[in-house]
């Protein structure tokens, strides 16, 4: 049978037992210029302002135009830290990679395949007009030749084609001839080359699409084609008429098969120039360009304009910052309903603050970490470190996700790591790789919190030495290898220091500003409710010297509490520090509670009922005015303010309706009620219920396991029938695990000891006699009885 049973439970409670109305939230309570500056979009308007205007460029003041000669009438000074294309070198590298580009001419086979078409054709003719017996008309054989073929052949060498009967060996050596001498390429004259080819040579794109450098004298023009068409005949073993024959038609069919592409060779102009980066010199802020009463001399003059086109290009810069306050204000406001659509109100308001502020701290940090790599770039003597670029990777991006990861949770540290990567791009010239190095890292420092824990404010300081560092060294290395950049291996070894450096520095300085963002943003951290749950604070150690029975109370409520937490899944470390500073209010009058009061005097015997329900009930202020005093966390602060509920201060109650005459008086129950609210969070619930069940055991004569049991049951009937536990969101299974928890604990405290031999404390002593000891009454060590005449615990 289980030890809750909810047959008997009343859906519906009476007026009389209703819960009261709970007074306003703080946030509802906000008036004014108060309610104004917590607003977010306030919030947001003032980040996105504050950001753009940090991001933006002001505009300077341009420097006195001079001439060559001029003698300048004051001393020039560079206005601010300006980035200058220099035209000159950009121009000539540019220049020098389209010269690098060699003209690009296309062999084309079909020549070949067409001549070889016309040759057999024309001996194909040749064969079929020769069928007819003589005699031949040679004059008008001439003319089809020239009109069909396009060849100017003389009437004796149709003769002589005659006699050899258009024979196939003549036509099949007429196209070895043509093919041998076509293979390299033909040109129609080396007269069109205007590209400097003679002395470059040319690119060559085959049929196949491969494509070789060539140079000027390995092809033919088609003059040079005929003398080697004449060479290579005259070296056949052959009459002279049938070389007289091939001589004069190779002549007829050669025709160039190579021509020059236009198009393809711009295009590829067109990527060399636009391959080549701009290259940029930095002037420095107040470098002397000239000074005053020096002679202008050419470098003076074109530095002074390229400082003056530098600034009226930044006089853009109210685009610019309407463009960056645009974008943050769009990221903000989606940030903001993205964490409302996740959290409470308070508690969105509250990561959204601090997500700002964090925010800002990087970018003062990010800022600084560039001024100062800049500088340190420009004075460096090795070699190594002279590369302000590679500085980038040492600046801290992971502290604020480590920091989120550490107080919030990994949704909302994520949404951290993508605004922060973001900042990154934007704020390095947009550049997509340290955006992607600080996504990377961000989950990275996720994983690394998640992986070590939050138990400790040193786990910051593992997950960025131990995790973030060595990912980005990897990452670092990756994006070299992403790039194909033509830098060698000391600019890969320069980044992978600075990565090293930049993981190193995120961890430190996170392990530094944890403790400043729990205590300005109230977080309840691991490692402070160690620091609570201490018997040595301060607070703890004057109960238990000033209200020792009500100290003793809270440990065995926080011993029942902290048990039942874990079983539930809820924290039970914070449900400890709640159980064990519930009752600090009892400090200021401990006499009035009965753990505390001496046996032989009553605080309460000449109060009335009235008088005495109110010194109960304030111990609750008095507890929530200590905790506040002492800076305690605000979910502690719940607890105590929480634990009694608005539940009724039963025995006063009684005792009121017992002493007044009910014809005469009215005994509202509201005015023996705690202020409440009921319990909120299942916390405060459970800090409720283990402080009535410890206080209700400790009446018991007998802590048989039925008895406790009993005890348990009807103080979860009662608070469940009063309502105080409508708000805490208690599900019916946790409710049986927390009673079935509950009745464990108790049952190892309250298990009995075995009697000690020779005692007998219970009984009363005897007269000793002559010469003998009196005896010692004796009984169990076990249980603490109270009479049944005196007053119940007023827990």
């Amino acid at each position: 049978m289980p030890l809750i049973s909810f047959k008997d439970l009343k859906l519906f409670k009476s007026s009389a037992s209703s819960a009261p109305i709970r007074p306003l939230q703080e946030e509802d309570q906000a008036k004014g210029i108060k309610r104004f500056l917590r607003d977010p979009f306030v919030l947001m308007a003032f980040s996105a302002l504050v950001l753009a205007t940090i991001l933006s460029y002001l505009p300077s003041k341009t420097l006195s135009e001079l001439k060559p000669g001029d003698i300048a009438g004051e001393d020039l000074v560079a206005p601010a830290d300006l980035t200058i294309e220099d035209a000159e070198t950009t121009g000539q590298r540019r220049k020098d990679a389209v010269n690098a580009i060699l003209p690009v001419y296309n062999l084309d086979p079909n020549v070949m395949l067409n001549a070889e078409d016309h040759v057999r054709q024309f001996f194909a003719f040749g064969r079929e007009w020769i069928q007819p017996p003589p005699p031949r008309d040679f004059p008008a054989l001439r003319s089809l030749v020239l009109e069909k073929f396009g060849l100017e052949l003389t009437a004796g060498d149709l003769q002589a084609l005659d006699r050899e009967g258009f024979a196939s060996d003549l036509e099949e050596s007429l196209l070895s001839l043509l093919e041998k001498v076509s293979a390299p390429g033909l040109i129609l004259s080396k007269r069109l080359f205007v590209n400097r080819e003679l002395e470059r040579g040319f690119s060559l794109k085959r049929p196949d699409g491969t494509e070789k450098s060539v140079k000027g004298d390995e092809i033919l023009e088609i003059r040079e084609a005929k003398e080697r068409l004449l060479a290579d005949i005259n070296a056949l073993e052959l009459p002279a008429r049938k070389k007289g024959l091939l001589l004069s038609l190779s002549y007829g069919f050669l025709a160039p098969n190579i021509a020059f592409d236009r198009i393809e060779t711009e295009v590829r102009k067109t990527n060399a120039w636009s391959s080549v980066d701009t290259v940029f010199f930095t002037v420095k802020k107040g470098r002397v360009v000239i000074r005053k009463g020096d002679e202008a001399g050419e470098t003076a003059v074109r530095l002074i304009a390229a400082i003056n086109r530098a600034i009226q290009d930044q006089g853009a810069w109210f685009r610019s910052f309407i463009g960056a306050f645009l974008l943050f204000a769009l990221l903000f406001v989606t940030l903001w309903y993205y964490l409302r659509s996740l959290l409470a109100l308070s508690t969105a308001r509250k990561y959204f603050q601090m997500m700002m502020l964090t925010i800002f701290v990087s970018l003062v940090l990010y800022k600084l970490g560039l001024f100062l790599a800049g500088t340190t770039a420009a004075s460096s003597r090795i070699a190594l470190f002279a590369n302000a670029e590679t500085y980038k990777f040492i600046l801290p991006i992971q502290f604020g996700t480590i920091v989120f990861a550490f107080l919030t949770t990994n949704a909302v540290a994520l949404i951290y790591v993508v605004l922060n990567s973001l900042l990154v791009g934007f704020l390095v010239d947009a550049d997509f790789f340290l955006l992607l190095f600080g996504l990377i890292g961000g989950l990275a420092a996720i994983y690394g919190i998640k992986f070590y824990g939050r138990a400790k404010r040193t786990n910051a300081l593992r997950a960025g030495f131990f995790i973030v560092t060595p990912l980005n060294i990897f990452v670092v290395i990756t994006i070299f290898l992403v790039q194909h950049r033509s830098a060698g291996l000391n600019i890969l070894t320069a980044e992978t220091i600075m990565s090293v450096l930049g993981g190193l520095m995120s961890g430190a300085l996170a392990f530094i500003f944890l403790p400043i963002f729990e205590n300005l943003f109230r977080f309840v951290t691991q490692s402070k409710l160690f620091e609570l749950t201490n018997s040595e604070s301060e607070i703890l150690r004057q109960m238990a010297i000033e209200a020792p029975g009500s100290y003793h109370h809270s440990l065995i409520v926080a011993a029942l509490a902290e048990k039942a937490a874990e079983k539930i899944k809820l924290d039970p470390l914070l449900v400890k520090a709640g159980a064990l500073y519930h009752d600090i209010g009892k400090i200021k009058m401990p006499e009035y509670f009965i753990e505390n009061k001496d046996r032989k005097h009553d605080a309460h015997r000449d109060l009335t009922p009235s008088m005495s329900t109110l010194v109960i009930v304030n111990h609750v202020k008095e507890g929530v005015e200590i905790a506040r005093k002492e800076h305690l966390p605000e979910l502690v602060r719940d607890i105590i303010e929480q634990h009694h509920g608005n539940s009724v201060v039963r025995y006063f109650y009684q005792k009121a309706k017992e002493k007044y005459d009910p014809d005469i008086h009215t005994v509202g129950e509201e005015s023996y009620r705690y202020p409440g609210p009921p319990p909120q969070t299942k916390e405060a619930a459970l800090v409720m219920l283990a402080d009535s069940i410890e206080a209700a055991s400790r009446s018991l004569r007998s802590h048989k396991d039925e008895h406790l049991a009993r005890v348990i049951r009807d103080i979860f009937d009662n608070y469940l029938q009063d309502g105080q536990l409508d708000d805490c969101a208690f599900s019916l299974r946790e409710i049986r695990t927390v009673a079935q928890s509950f009745l464990t604990t108790l049952q190892t405290i309250f298990q009995p000891r075995v009697d000690y031999p020779g005692f007998d404390f219970e009984s009363k002593k005897k007269p000793a006699k002559n010469g003998e000891q009196p005896s010692v009454p004796r009984t169990s060590h076990g249980g603490n009885h109270q009479p049944a005449d005196e007053e119940p615990n007023q827990d």
